[in-house]
């Protein structure tokens, strides 16, 4: 009986995760995937450390990494973009803003609890508890998030994206 009752309790736990991610992805796509002009804003882009570049349909040899960094996209793939979203390979789900024609990058999991930030324009919002990050440097505006969000360095090179491995603040 304690087994049939152990299994029940791990299967309503496993289903409301389930309903609870589904939730989180249907906001996303109603009212968080939009930023104030209206695009589309949730991107996933995925990092990698080697890059394989294409031209007129002809495959070139991979171009190197610079050291410190991963690949994250090409910059054709940002074009109209404000935001997007990629995996950092140490960091996870991260986020890339563009500011004033700069791209910035921050780990996208709020400081607070285990939630995915939104980039709303002017403000990275958590829409969990409420706290609201700078973008220029990811410092808490308001709480309840204890510290800044992890920021990673961002090096365009040609017509890729990169961003550093490590944290930089």
């Amino acid at each position: 009986m304690d087994a049939t009752r152990r299994e029940f309790i791990r299967r309503v736990l496993a289903a409301s995760a389930l309903v609870g991610v589904g939730g989180v992805a249907i906001w996303d796509l109603i009212d968080g995937g939009s930023n104030s002009a209206g695009q589309l804003s949730v991107t996933l882009l995925q990092a990698s450390t080697t890059q394989q570049s294409t031209s007129s349909g002809s495959a070139q040899s991979a171009q190197a990494t610079p050291t410190g960094y991963v690949f994250v996209t090409g910059l054709a793939a940002l074009s109209g973009k404000s935001s997007a979203y990629f995996n950092h390979p140490t960091g996870g789900l991260s986020v890339l803003l563009s500011l004033n024609s700069q791209w910035k990058a921050f780990n996208a999991t709020c400081t607070h609890a285990p939630c995915t930030v939104n980039y709303a324009g002017s403000q990275i919002q958590c829409p969990c508890h409420g706290a609201v990050f700078d973008p220029s440097n990811g410092n808490v505006l308001s709480g309840p998030a204890p510290t800044r969000l992890p920021q990673y360095d961002v090096l365009v090179q040609g017509n890729s994206l990169y961003v550093s491995n490590r944290i930089v603040n």
